[in-house]
């Protein structure tokens, strides 16, 4: 368990300073070896190096870890000042609450019965009538998650993955939500003061509707562990949930094929064809740029990350942020510029977060590894170029036949996802 204390932090900082000034110096070295041609030397210096930045790496998601996490206590403490300042309870705060306690005995396996499970049922059907949740829930279809469980999941989400920190989310009352993206196709011109005004051409909105699909999880607990009164079922419920929702949301935001789940940025393949082009790329397809410019060429060089920032059009530049899994930022670590300065720069400040070239960074583990036609990178305002729709809320169904000693608990959101604007975003590709 993380120290999530300041001093927590300030140490994580400091050895997160420690171990890149080392990763810089022993890579300097590396470069200076290869350059007189110490093969033998570098290998040995290569080795290091990559001994250092697992140290640069831990150091740097513990910091980040540290971050969220005291993030996470910030809004829960503020939830509970809200409470306290709150005099008495709301009707709708007393619905709830009842729901929550009675929830949790059901979990817990306490009085489950056909007159229990309609008790459950009766007040989330109140719930639902008097919008306190959601969905209306049943034996059949599981029922609603209490709230605060949906929202400390959906808090630990973005603890585990950057997804729903960086693109939009919203909350769809039905399946079929869309919006709309204006396509730019408005044009002017210039007159005088008594010349005549023609036509100008007016903005066409395209339309984008979301894929949907069902998000699930299937965690189980033993019968034993669910009688014990200090097991923390709340906060076993949305540990558990949480990360594999993280896991697969990623993955699907990024190449989900839109069967059954959200269509993924790179479900239809980048092209090379630049904005407001003629004819305009298709609706769902993002632009690339190719990672190494030189024939034959593999890998990243420092020119094409700075062509990547200068191929999206400055009004996205505001909020962008670059994207890329551990592997690929290992890569990116070691680049210089012309001056020999490295590009990256670590977050040395407590909210500071890692830099390239003066943007920051956050690793989404599901995007591409270095190699051939692949997409290890991406840069721009995710928040513009992606949505995220939530369909309803969280539901359970338990399930304490299947394995003889445990309970099994199916959990699921319905959810889906589509690109919204794909000129706020840009792709690399490595050659």
């Amino acid at each position: 368990m993380a120290d999530t204390s300041f001093a927590g932090l300030t140490k994580a900082i400091n050895s997160l300073g420690e171990a890149f000034n080392a990763f810089k110096e022993t890579n300097d070295e590396r470069l200076e070896a290869l350059a007189k041609g110490k093969d033998s030397l570098a290998a040995e210096l290569n080795e290091k190096l990559s001994k250092i930045e697992k140290d640069v790496k831990q150091y740097s998601d513990l910091k980040n870890t540290i971050e969220r996490e005291m993030e996470l206590q910030r809004e829960r403490l503020e939830e509970l000042e809200a409470k306290r300042e709150t005099p008495g309870k709301t009707a709708a705060e007393k619905r709830r609450d009842e729901y929550k306690s009675v929830f949790i005995d059901w979990v817990r396996n306490k009085g489950v019965s056909p007159l229990h499970e309609q008790q459950l049922q009766d007040m989330a059907r109140k719930m639902f009538e008097a919008k306190d949740v959601t969905i209306g829930s049943g034996p059949g279809g599981g029922f609603a998650v209490p709230e605060e469980i949906a929202r400390e999941i959906e808090r630990l989400e973005k603890l585990f993955s950057p997804v729903r920190r960086l693109v939009k989310v919203v909350r769809a009352g039905s399946s079929d939500y869309k919006e709309l993206v204006n396509t730019r196709g408005t044009t002017s011109g210039w007159v005088g003061e008594s010349d005549a005004r023609t036509a100008t051409g007016t903005s066409q909105l395209r339309e984008v509707t979301p894929t949907f699909g069902e998000l699930y999880a299937y965690p189980q607990a033993s019968e034993w562990a669910l009688d014990d009164m200090f097991f923390d079922v709340e906060a076993w419920l949305a540990e558990e949930v949480a990360q594999e929702f993280a896991i697969q949301e990623g993955n699907a935001v990024i190449r989900g094929d839109g069967s059954s789940k959200p269509t993924g940025m790179l479900n239809t393949t980048p092209v090379t064809t630049p904005d407001f082009a003629s004819p305009l790329r298709a609706a769902a397809a993002y632009q690339y740029i190719p990672s190494d410019l030189s024939p034959g060429g593999s890998g990243i060089l420092p020119d094409t990350l700075i062509d990547l920032i200068y191929t999206l059009n400055s009004a996205y530049r505001a909020g962008a942020t670059w994207v890329m899994n551990s592997v690929t930022t290992g890569a990116v670590r070691k680049l210089k510029d012309g001056d020999s300065q490295y590009l990256w720069q670590p977050g040395l400040q407590m909210g500071q977060p890692d830099r390239l070239l003066g943007y920051p960074v956050e690793t989404w583990e599901q995007m591409d590894d270095i190699g051939a036609n692949n997409f290890p990178v991406a840069f721009g305002n995710f928040r513009r170029a992606y949505v995220l729709a939530d369909r309803v809320g969280l539901r359970v169904t338990r399930d304490a036949v299947t394995n003889v000693g445990f309970v099994r608990f199916y959990i699921r959101r319905r959810e889906g996802g589509i690109v919204l604007n794909n000129d706020a975003v840009k792709f690399l590709r490595t050659l």
